[in-house]
């Protein structure tokens, strides 16, 4: 293709072109010189012009890709290719062999309507004002095939991209980028606390920190300000590629990436139900305060028998906030009623830690007889971070219940709000990688060819962390801060195989180190039926060993079919495939986590009625749990004419899992439709329909673990882990139903008549999902008001989304080296989910606080703009 795109140029294009295949890179003329060996990011662009070229990819060139064929060509599978743009061809930089072309768009922006609206705005910073549209400066030396680029567009100080491109074709290549992205979370969040964006969230006045009332706190949520919730990626970078020895190549690049800003996070201090008056449920606001440092080298070497290819591949995350304080506004009271006299106010978290990955392959192939190849690679990474812990509380004085003695369920904060509780003062974790991969293929004759591969892959956790203090000799932690145990007896979260009251509960102690060992073999052959029909079978056998999993040893089968067929039917090219799964495995153990509790360590008491079952034997989790998956996909594409192409999609996966507690089954089928249509290189249509939808079924149980609901936790029974026995029976158990249905469909039309080029654009977006249950007796609740059984009982209402986009621009050419572009774009939007149901009213509920409103339930945004566009 590159050699056709010089071809109909110059011999001096046609030189590069082939110089730019040989390198691997795609045509400078085509306005991209993007490589397959790209160290740098693959993508630029903005709301204004998602490519980051689109200017230049005008006026098309009349005489197609090649002078020897008329017309348009199309692929194999019969998709046009687009005419190519026209070719500039520069002007000379003097008297030498360089010459220069470029193009600079810049002008005014001007949003109206509900500029704010959270998706609108989701994903571009728009906003009134002037903008740059594209700056592009491209220096050429057509003899020695040098090349400088420049890119550049801006949007907005949180939305724009920068980009240098440098080197000779079939040398070397460097690369320098900065790029601006933002994320906007919310445009409709009203946080109450003071210091949002930072580690620490302190209330307002006249709000007190463990001694306000739900009135006061409605109160100060009605009058918080409205704020917009977000972050900003922030990446910059610089990368090399070249010959560094006769066949030998190298690339290099360093990639940093900062995010900044805040997003919505939770903030409980034990939750509100059933006991109202605690410190309840509230939703807070978190900062955003990344960075991460990507390393990557590579070293290739294409021999006469040999290919070889190293890489190295590094990332260093640093996180510079390293926790999350927010204090509560509400008091804490226990079960009987009595409030809380320690100094337990705060909510502590530990946001993520400062980590390091370093990957570091080898990939070798050879040439072999029967037109065949073999290849092996090898690999070894770790993941590691020694982040200092935090201390496990932030409480001061006397957490927990005094009822009487010697019932004292109490804590001494002082033994707890120290890093001298922990057992180490770093985390010490570390997960290391390792794979084999081999695979062999053979072309015998024209018609046949078979291959085989055999991949080994582990992951092995070497974390090893035991939650023990030694200031008390006590094992677990303090949860919910302190919270937890200050309400329910016994619930701080600490075992202590001296004190009585403390030595038969079960408490997380240890880190559980999941790791696996993956094999899998591939076999598979594909036939060719002439020249217009071929098929190829694939059979693929997975054997999975988890580690501290609920089983051992996991097996997936899989055989998959794919049918090509060219030609054969009205012209058109059909593309069948199906494939069927099994998987399944050895005994399924419910509980095997025996060694991460207390019941492991020394002096611990089994409780007199037995220990009780945490979860339901039956259950199964979704990823180890028998299944049996089919997927089917045909794609047609049809060349209508000479000019067109008609292709359509069609899909459907089916899994069936075997459990009676946990994923049911899963189902997703889907369409599109598209027809492209090019009759002349002025002139382009595009027209598209797409629909799929999703269902997921569920099944639980609800436990009898109240008097409400047949027995108190203690009680003979509560170590029956059985469905349909005392704690976990029939009449307990629910259904959930998941339903998705997503419409999309759009039409595009450009038509360019000489001096003035139009752009017509519509776009529609549609989401609608369902949340069903359905239960044996209102036992399976776990609140079972009135209200909760009719809601219950019907399921909630639908979650819809939708958006309609309609964008118009104008090309005017003033003269060859001046153009000016007027573009428009109207959008609705409406949105509608039952989670954020009566937050326009308030975000306050008895002991729970909101802080986010969700999406506007309806919104309308305009948005013109007017760029000048000359040509350098």
């Amino acid at each position: 293709m590159l050699a056709q795109k010089g071809n109909r140029t110059t011999p001096k294009a046609l030189a590069l072109g082939l110089l730019a295949g040989l390198f691997g890179m795609q045509c400078a003329m085509a306005g991209d010189t993007s490589g397959t060996m790209r160290v740098g990011d693959m993508q630029y662009g903005n709301g204004l012009d998602l490519r980051g070229w689109t200017p230049m990819l005008h006026p098309a060139d009349p005489d197609g890709m090649s002078w020897l064929h008329p017309g348009m060509l199309r692929t194999p599978t019969g998709v046009l290719y687009p005419y190519p743009p026209r070719v500039d061809a520069g002007k000379p930089l003097g008297s030498g062999d360089w010459t220069y072309s470029g193009l600079l768009e810049f002008g005014y922006l001007h949003v109206g309507g509900e500029r704010n609206a959270e998706y609108f705005r989701q994903y571009d910073d728009w906003k009134s004002g002037a903008v740059l549209g594209l700056f592009a400066l491209d220096f050429h030396n057509h003899r020695t095939g040098q090349y400088v680029e420049l890119r550049g567009s801006r949007l907005s100080g949180d939305d724009q991209f920068y980009r240098l491109l440098a080197g000779r074709y079939g040398s070397y290549r460097v690369e320098g980028f900065y790029r601006d992205m933002p994320h906007t979370v919310s445009t409709n969040a009203y946080p109450i606390w003071n210091g949002v964006g930072s580690t620490d969230l302190t209330l307002p006045a006249p709000l007190v920190a463990g001694a306000s009332t739900p009135a006061q706190v409605a109160a100060a949520s009605a009058a918080a300000p409205r704020r917009s919730i977000g972050l900003t990626r922030t990446r910059a970078g610089l990368g090399y590629e070249g010959v560094l020895y006769r066949d030998w190549i190298g690339s290099a690049s360093i990639t940093n990436e900062k995010r900044s800003g805040t997003r919505l996070w939770g903030g409980s201090m034990f939750f509100n139900f059933p006991f109202p008056d605690n410190g309840g449920v509230l939703e807070t606001v978190r900062p955003i305060d990344f960075r991460t440092t990507d390393v990557n080298l590579s070293l290739r070497n294409v021999g006469k028998v040999w290919h070889f290819l190293a890489t190295y591949n590094g990332s260093f995350f640093r996180n510079h906030k390293d926790h999350l304080n927010f204090e509560s506004p509400f008091a804490l009271y226990n079960v009987a009623g009595t409030p809380q006299v320690a100094d337990i106010k705060d909510g502590q978290f530990s946001l993520e830690p400062d980590n390091d990955y370093h990957n570091v392959r080898l990939d070798l192939s050879r040439e072999l007889k029967w037109n065949g190849q073999f290849s092996v690679s090898g690999a070894w990474g770790t993941m590691r971070q020694n982040d200092a812990l935090l201390a496990p509380t932030t409480c001061t004085g006397v957490g927990g219940i005094f009822i009487a003695p010697p019932v004292d369920y109490t804590f001494q904060c002082a033994n707890w709000n120290t890093t001298d509780a922990l057992s180490r003062k770093n985390a010490n974790a570390r997960i290391d990688t390792g794979l084999i991969d081999a695979r062999v293929t053979f072309h015998p004759t024209p018609a046949f060819g078979w291959h085989a591969g055999l991949r080994w892959y582990r992951e092995d956790d070497k974390t090893r962390y035991l939650a023990y203090n030694p200031l008390t000799g006590q094992y677990g932690y303090i949860s919910e801060n302190g919270s937890q145990g200050s309400v329910v007896p016994g619930e701080t979260g600490i075992f202590d195989p001296n004190n009585p009251l403390y030595r038969s509960y079960m408490v997380t102690v240890r880190n559980n180190p999941f790791g696996y060992t993956d094999t899998l073999f591939e076999l598979g052959g594909d036939w060719q039926f002439g020249r217009k029909s071929s098929l190829g079978v694939t059979y693929t056998f997975d054997h999975n060993w988890p580690k501290y999993r609920e089983r051992r040893r996991v097996d997936d089968q899989r055989i998959k079919f794919d049918w090509v067929s060219r030609g054969v039917f009205g012209g058109a090219t059909v593309r069948l495939s199906w494939e069927y799964a099994k998987r399944d495995g050895d005994r399924y153990n419910y509980d095997p986590y025996v060694q991460f509790f207390s019941e492991s360590l020394p002096g611990f008491v089994e409780p007199v009625n037995g220990i009780a079952a945490h979860t339901v034997a039956d259950m199964r989790k979704y990823d180890l749990s028998d299944r049996t998956e089919s997927k089917a996909r045909a794609i047609i594409t049809y060349p209508w004419g000479e000019s067109a192409t008609l292709s359509a999609t069609f899909y459907g996966n089916r899994d069936q899992y075997d459990a009676l507690i946990g994923r049911q089954n899963t189902r997703t089928t889907g369409a599109t439709l598209q027809w492209d249509w090019q009759p002349t290189p002025a002139t382009t249509v595009n027209a598209y329909l797409g629909a799929e939808s999703s269902r997921l079924g569920i099944a639980n149980v609800n436990d009898a673990d109240g008097p409400d609901n047949g027995k108190a936790l203690g009680t003979p029974g509560q170590t029956d882990p059985n469905l349909g026995g005392p704690l976990y029976p029939f009449a307990n158990q629910w259904w959930e139903l998941d339903r998705e249905s997503n419409r999309n469909g759009g039409f595009s039309l450009s038509h360019d008549f000489g001096r003035v080029r139009a752009d017509l654009r519509y776009d529609y977006n549609g989401s609608f999902g369902h949340v069903g249950y359905s239960y044996a007796t209102i036992g399976a609740l776990a609140n079972r008001v009135p209200a909760a059984v009719a809601a219950a009982a019907t399921g909630f209402p639908d979650n819809k989304y939708r958006t309609n986009t309609l964008d118009l621009g104008l090309n005017f050419a003033v003269n060859r080296s001046v153009g000016v572009r007027v573009f428009g774009r109207y959008q609705t939007g409406a949105f509608s989910d039952w989670h954020y149901a009566g937050f326009d009213n308030t975000l306050s509920y008895d002991h729970r606080l909101y802080t986010d409103k969700g999406g506007q339930l309806h919104y309308s945004v305009s948005l013109v703009g007017v760029m000048l566009n000359l040509k350098l």
